[in-house]
């Protein structure tokens, strides 16, 4: 079961959609049961279930209360657009790291294509923040390797074998930009090694899912984002 759900306030009403009201049938949550909500914009309520049909629910909502976000550095990540489950497990982990912005980057050498199935990452999102009990849901939208400079921190890492250490101390947001499976073109390596920090995380060569959660949990921790 999870810690909590999510839906969206309709005046006095709290409504969930198709895919809840299926998760409250699979884990039988039956009507008149008391759960935490959240709709996932910083707002937590303690609903009241008073309706489960075929497609949607609703509920009574007996307690609301908005969680202020606090002012602390942003951790943003840029994922390739690569196969569907190491995408979808890194944007689960980057959730419940606390990453505050999501970037899916086509490279030229990441040939997956999901900006017709948005709602495939949604409930990627929504899934991992109800795990983790996150009320403020991670934005995230599909940019191109030359859109990269329009939403990178001043602080932006990629990972480079012959990189420098992990820094021990942040000063600002931080971005980390992912390479696909086949790496960077060169044009693209050229572009990011003469505008960014490029890091390494030791010897090895890791998959592009692995790294990133190496140097974001490393980030979350120092910036406490968990």
């Amino acid at each position: 079961m999870p810690n909590i759900f999510f839906g969206y306030k309709d005046k006095e009403k709290f409504i969930f959609d198709e895919h809840e009201t299926k998760h409250f049938k699979t884990i039988r949550v039956k009507e008149g049961k008391i759960i935490k909500c959240t709709d996932g914009k910083g707002n937590k309520y303690t609903v009241k279930i008073e309706k489960i049909e075929k497609k949607k629910s609703f509920g009574i909502i007996l307690e609301s209360k908005h969680i202020e976000k606090l002012q602390e550095k942003n951790l943003i990540l840029f994922a390739p657009s690569g196969k569907w489950e190491r995408l979808r497990w890194l944007i689960e982990k980057s959730v419940e790291l606390g990453v505050d912005k999501i970037y899916i980057t086509k490279t030229k050498y990441s040939n997956r294509n999901y900006t017709e199935k948005p709602e495939k990452i949604e409930l990627v999102i929504r899934n991992s923040a109800k795990q983790c009990t996150r009320v403020y849901f991670p934005d995230f939208r599909f940019i191109t390797f030359d859109e990269i400079p329009k939403y990178a921190t001043q602080n932006t890492f990629f990972l480079d074998l012959s990189g420098e250490k992990i820094p021990e101390k942040f000063d600002s947001n931080i971005s980390f930009i992912v390479g696909p499976e086949g790496g960077f073109s060169p044009k693209e390596k050229e572009f990011l090694t003469k505008n960014f920090k490029s890091i390494s995380l030791g010897k090895k060569i890791l998959r592009f899912e692995t790294a990133a959660f190496v140097f974001l949990s490393f980030v979350a921790i120092k910036l406490n984002k968990i």
